[in-house]
C-alpha cells in the first residue's frame, strides 16, 4: 500500500512539473512596440501604457511608423491601432501619475503614482510581469517630502525603505512588491522619473525575457504669472530600454 502511495505521489510531482514546464515553453517570446500617453482631469492626470506584442515583424512595423510620421497621414490612435495589429498584445503595464491640491500659499503639490497591469485590446492572458522595479526621481528644484509606499498585499510590510538625498531634490525606491506611492513637493520646477525594470515569465518557474526596460517621464509643474492658476505638463522620452537611452 505505502508503495502505490509513492508511486501516486511521484506522479503527481512529474505531472506538475511537465505541465508548468509546458507553460513555459509555450509562453511566447515578446518585443516592445510602442506607448500610448493618456491625459485627462485637465491634464494633471496621465498614464503611459507600455504595449508588448509577441509575433511582431519589428522591421517592418517601425517602418510603417516613421513613414507616417513624416507624412503625417495618421493619427496617434491609427498608429496605435497598427501596433496593436502587428502582433499578438501580452504585456501592458501601466504608469500612472496624479499632481493635485496645489497649494500656492505654500507652493506645495501633492503627488501619487500606481503601476498596473493591464488587458491590451485583444490580449486574452497574463504570461509576464515586471520585476526589480527600480525608481529615481529627480528634481530640478522642487523638494520631496512625506513618502508614503503603498504595498500590493495590504497585509505586508513594505519591502524597501526609500533613500531621499541631503538636499531632498533625489528619491530612490525599490517598488518591488510596491502598487503605489506618493510624496509631496514644495516648489515648482520640472521633476523626472525613471523607472527601470525586467519582463519575466509569470509562469511558476519565472525566466527573462527582456532585462533592462527603461520608462522617464517628466512634469514640468508650474504657477502661471499672470493669473497664478496652476499648470501641469507630462513628457514621456522616447525609450524603451536602457540600451535605447544609452545608444540615443
Amino acid at each position: 500500500m505505502r508503495k502505490i502511495v509513492f508511486i501516486f505521489m511521484i506522479a503527481a510531482v512529474v505531472i506538475t512539473v511537465g505541465f508548468y514546464t509546458f507553460l513555459e515553453f509555450r509562453t511566447s517570446e515578446i518585443v516592445y512596440v510602442t506607448d500610448r500617453m493618456e491625459t485627462w482631469a485637465y491634464g494633471n492626470e496621465m498614464v503611459v501604457r507600455r504595449l508588448y506584442n509577441s509575433g511582431v515583424d519589428i522591421e517592418t512595423f517601425f517602418a510603417k511608423v516613421e513613414a507616417s510620421l513624416i507624412s503625417a497621414e495618421f493619427t496617434e490612435d491609427e498608429i496605435f491601432a497598427a501596433a496593436l495589429a502587428s502582433g499578438h498584445p501580452e504585456f501592458y503595464p501601466a504608469f500612472y501619475f496624479s499632481i493635485y491640491k496645489p497649494d500656492r500659499s505654500n507652493d506645495i503639490f501633492e503627488f501619487s503614482a500606481m503601476i498596473k497591469q493591464e488587458f491590451a485590446p485583444g490580449q486574452d492572458s497574463f504570461n509576464f510581469k515586471l520585476t526589480n522595479l527600480h525608481l529615481e526621481v529627480m528634481t530640478d528644484g522642487p523638494m520631496i517630502s512625506e513618502i508614503e509606499l503603498r504595498p500590493e498585499n495590504p497585509a505586508e510590510k513594505v519591502p524597501g525603505t526609500p533613500v531621499v538625498s541631503n538636499d531632498r531634490r533625489r528619491l530612490a525606491i525599490d517598488l518591488d512588491n510596491v502598487s503605489g506611492y506618493s510624496f509631496l513637493l514644495t516648489g515648482a520646477g520640472q521633476i523626472t522619473f525613471q523607472y527601470t525594470y525586467d519582463v519575466v515569465t509569470g509562469n511558476l518557474f519565472s525566466t527573462a525575457a527582456l532585462p533592462e526596460q527603461l520608462l522617464i517621464v517628466h512634469a514640468n509643474v508650474a504657477w502661471n504669472e499672470a493669473d497664478g492658476i496652476f499648470t501641469l505638463e507630462y513628457i514621456n522620452e522616447p525609450y524603451s530600454s536602457v540600451e535605447d537611452y544609452l545608444m540615443g
